[in-house]
């Protein structure tokens, strides 16, 4: 390494005072649409500004030359966070924050899941990705750290999910994507408003669906997936607004199972132990909500927000008939 000598270093501070207008004359000003707002730790604050390890990824970066099936995609670049996608639809995506949540088998522990305000996790403490639809998400803020315990049992961080907004003007998009392995992706979403945003009554609309389907690389390891999101809200008054929200997702998922070293070496595509038991998964969720905001100055503001849903899973796993056991004090026996 080259030191510096004290001569250039005082030359450098004497040039800055001559050079300091130029630059700060040259610096763009600042816009308040190129400001991260950030909804995760609940206090409106800008990412800059907000006193917590938080990450915010935008719908651009989301869908810029993606798939837009798996979080798995674009999350990666997030500090502290680890995405596994194991090409297995029948078990979800890995994701851990700091190591919370990386002993978890299935689905995510440890770490709570929001979309749109509404939980993706369910009280038990296990949660999925699988009924975010990239398409239409605004953007993705992560949480890291002790200020995650303002949502509640986060030990690991919060993952929370913001669908786009309608605005003017209206217009429709279409997508589709084609992969190897017989992988397709069909889309189609509608948005707009009727006016800016800021008049009594003015409504704006976001609604979009999805379906993907996959053959899989391995044997008995297909999936098809049916994804709708619709996003509804109106302007009240000068101060109020009501949002309606809707998600349904259906999923149809072959478990190809696990290899042994030798059976990987002889052939990793084989599912031998899938094929004898047909193991498999479905899910079939839908959910609602109704989001009320109100602002009563610069600092103070109402939420209010209440929401329904019903989720059925059925999966069917490997497990010989003689090993089964029944037990009324586990559900999951």
């Amino acid at each position: 390494m080259k030191p510096i000598s004290g001569n250039t270093c005082a030359a450098a501070v004497a040039l800055l005072p001559v050079l300091w207008p130029a630059i700060a004359g040259a610096a763009p000003a600042a816009d308040d649409e190129a400001t991260v707002v950030v909804t995760a730790k609940r206090s409106g604050l800008s990412e800059l500004s907000t006193p917590a390890a938080v990450s915010v990824v935008n719908g651009e970066q989301l869908r810029d030359a993606k798939p837009q099936v798996n979080l798995s995609e674009s999350l990666g670049v997030v500090p502290g966070l680890q995405v596994q996608n194991r090409q297995n639809y029948a078990q979800d995506l890995q994701l851990s924050v700091r190591g919370f949540g990386a002993r978890s088998t299935y689905g995510v522990r440890g770490v709570r899941i929001y979309v749109d305000g509404i939980p993706a996790t369910m009280p038990d403490g296990q949660g999925q990705t699988s009924n975010i639809d990239l398409a239409s998400a605004d953007k993705v803020e992560v949480l890291r750290g002790p200020f995650s315990a303002l949502y509640g049992n986060a030990s690991g961080g919060v993952v929370n999910v913001e669908t786009q907004t309608g605005r003017q003007p209206n217009r429709v998009e279409a997508g589709m994507y084609a992969g190897s392995y017989g992988s397709w992706r069909y889309g189609v979403k509608a948005s707009g408003a009727t006016g800016d945003g800021s008049q009594a009554g003015d409504v704006n609309y976001a609604v979009s669906a999805t379906r993907f389907t996959t053959e899989g690389f391995r044997d008995h390891s297909g999936a098809r997936k049916n994804l709708g999101n619709a996003k509804l809200g109106v302007r009240l008054d000068d101060a109020s607004t009501l949002t309606l929200l809707f998600n349904s997702v259906d999923i149809n998922a072959d478990d190809p199972g696990g290899l042994t070293r030798a059976e990987w070496q002889d052939n990793p595509r084989q599912s031998p132990r899938a094929e004898q038991f047909n193991t498999r998964k479905t899910v079939s969720q839908t959910q609602g909500g109704l989001h009320y905001q109100r602002q009563f100055g610069d600092s103070d503001d109402l939420s209010v927000m209440m929401y329904a849903g019903e989720r059925e899973t059925t999966q069917y796993q490997s497990i010989p008939v003689f090993v089964q056991q029944r037990s009324p004090s586990s559900p999951a026996a």
